[in-house]
């Protein structure tokens, strides 16, 4: 492992950390953090870093753009849980699920 690959670890996990703390006190505000597409902007400037190919930097942010939608079934199960009452582990469990389906579909149907 090289020093650009902890670089990029730590900035990545210093957003996380950063976004969770502000979500303890200020959930909607650490929702726009998580929101905001910053690990695309980060995954985006280090793959373009590395390989200097816009061609494959394109690709990778139609991708992204293709998925962020398909991704947010995750969420329902939490978005259900005043009436389900299932608990965390559930919905997060659920919400993989859903997830994982949808990534499989989006796949199978999307070239």
């Amino acid at each position: 492992m090289n020093a650009l690959f902890f670089a990029k670890v730590l900035i990545s996990a210093v957003i996380i950390g950063v976004a969770t703390e502000v979500a303890k006190r200020y959930p909607f505000w650490g929702a726009v953090i998580i929101a905001l597409p910053l690990t695309s902007i980060l995954a985006m400037g280090w793959l373009y870093a590395e390989t200097s190919d816009n061609v494959l930097v394109t690709k990778f942010a139609r991708d992204i753009f293709l998925v962020v939608p398909v991704s947010l079934v995750f969420f329902v199960p939490f978005l259900l849980e005043t009436r389900t009452r299932l608990g965390f582990v559930s919905n997060m469990l659920i919400g993989l699920a859903l997830l994982a389906v949808s990534v499989w579909l989006l796949r199978r149907f999307v070239p």
